[in-house]
C-alpha cells in the first residue's frame, strides 16, 4: 500500500491535507485558507464542496494535485440557511444538497443546481422547511435539519429539532421535492443526527444525538414503511451513571467488512463497537468501547484499504490512527497527529 492523501474540514479557516502512510503513521502535508467551519467536505471528481458552518456559505475548490492536496478556491455562494452541516449529490448529478441546521438562524434543506461547470448556483435553488419541535428546550426549539442523503431514489433528510426522519420524492428536473407518506417518528427527545442503510439488507441505522442512543429500523420496501425494532444505548454503565459527563453521539459507520457498526461518544471520548446480527430479533449488541485517545470525537473514517481507523478528536486538536484486523475484528493503536486545529471531518482524495 502506497501512501494516501486525506484533508481534515475544521471549525477554523483551514483545511488540512494529510498523509496516512503504509505503516499508519499520519503526516501534515499542508493547510488550504477557508471560510470559517468547513465541518463538512464532500469531493465529486475533480472539485471539493465545502460547508462554512459559521458564515453560512457554501464553498467550492478544484482539486489540483491529489498528492499533495493542493486547493484553488473557485466559488463561494450563500446557503440560504444557518449553520450548513452536511452535503449530498444526487444521483443525476444535477443538484447539490445542503442540510442548514439552523444553531441561531433558519433551520431548513436546499437544493441548489449546478451550471455547467458543475458549480452550485443560487438561482433556482429549492428551499424546504420543516416544522415542529421536540421536548428538549435547549436543543429542539425548532427544525434542526442535520443529514442530506440521497439513497436509492430518494432524499432523505434527518431532522435533530424535530424527531424525525423525512423521506422525499426528488424531481432532478426542477429539484423540487414531494413527502412520501408520513414523517418517521424518531422516540422524543432522541435528537437523531445522521442515518446510515445497510448496504445489502432492508435495515436503517440512526444514531441519536442527545439521548445516546442507536435505533435500528427494519424498512418495507414495497410500502416505504420504517419499522422501528431496536433502540440500544451507546454508552457504558459507568459512563451513564457518572453525573459530571455528558455525551454526544456524533458520527456512525460500518466497519469495511460489514462485520460491525461504529458510533463515536463525544463526551465519554470512545467509540462504540456494535456487533450487528443480522438474523437475530436484537439487530445490534455491544462488542467494546475503544478510547479514542482525544477530546470529543466528531468524525472518524476508515482508510479506502479498509486498514486503518482514522478518530477526529475536535477538542484536543489531535487526530488517532488504528490499525483494523478484520479477520479477529480487533482495533489497535498506532499513532497520532496533534496540532490539527479542531478536526471535524476527513475525506480521501
Amino acid at each position: 500500500m502506497s501512501n494516501q492523501t486525506f484533508l481534515v474540514g475544521t471549525g477554523v479557516e483551514s483545511i488540512y491535507a494529510c498523509n496516512l502512510t503504509s505503516s499508519g503513521e499520519l503526516k501534515f502535508i499542508n493547510e488550504t485558507k477557508c471560510g470559517k467551519g468547513s465541518t463538512w467536505l464532500l469531493s465529486c471528481n475533480d472539485l471539493l464542496y465545502v460547508v462554512n458552518e459559521h458564515t453560512d456559505k457554501i464553498q467550492t475548490f478544484t482539486i489540483d494535485d491529489r498528492i499533495q492536496g493542493n486547493l484553488t478556491l473557485k466559488n463561494t455562494i450563500s446557503a440560504m440557511g444557518s449553520t450548513p452541516c452536511s452535503l449530498d449529490i444526487d444521483p443525476t448529478g444535477k443538484w447539490l444538497a445542503v442540510a442548514n441546521y439552523g444553531y441561531e438562524g433558519t433551520s431548513n434543506f436546499v437544493l441548489f443546481p449546478f451550471n455547467d461547470s458543475k458549480l452550485p448556483e443560487e438561482k433556482d435553488a429549492q428551499i424546504n422547511a420543516i416544522d415542529g419541535n421536540g421536548p428538549n428546550v435547549d436543543r429542539q426549539e425548532h427544525s434542526h435539519c442535520h443529514q442530506v442523503l440521497f439513497h436509492q431514489g430518494y432524499l432523505y433528510i434527518v431532522d435533530l429539532g424535530t424527531d424525525t426522519l423525512s423521506m422525499y420524492r426528488f424531481n432532478d428536473t426542477n429539484g423540487e421535492t414531494s413527502l412520501v407518506g408520513d414523517r418517521i417518528k424518531i422516540e422524543a427527545g432522541a435528537g437523531p443526527r445522521h442515518l446510515l442503510f445497510h448496504p445489502n439488507k432492508s435495515l436503517v441505522f440512526v444514531c441519536n444525538e442527545l439521548n445516546s442512543t442507536t435505533s435500528v429500523y427494519r424498512k418495507n420496501n414495497s410500502s416505504d414503511q420504517f419499522e422501528c425494532i431496536q433502540t440500544i444505548k451507546t454508552r457504558r454503565p459507568a459512563d451513564e451513571n457518572d453525573a459530571t459527563k455528558e455525551n454526544y453521539p456524533a458520527e456512525i459507520q460500518f466497519t469495511p467488512d460489514g462485520k460491525c457498526l461504529l458510533v463515536s461518544n463525544r463526551g465519554d471520548e470512545n467509540l462504540v463497537i456494535f456487533n450487528i446480527n443480522e438474523d437475530n430479533e436484537q439487530i445490534l449488541s455491544i462488542k467494546e468501547h475503544i478510547d479514542c485517545h482525544g477530546s470529543f470525537t466528531r468524525f472518524f473514517t476508515f482508510d479506502p484499504t479498509g486498514k486503518f481507523l482514522l478518530i477526529a478528536n475536535q477538542k484536543s486538536n489531535s487526530l488517532t490512527c488504528f490499525s483494523y484486523d478484520s479477520e479477529n475484528i480487533t482495533y489497535k493503536f498506532v499513532s497520532q497527529l496533534e496540532n490539527i486545529q479542531s478536526p471535524q471531518h476527513m475525506i480521501f482524495l
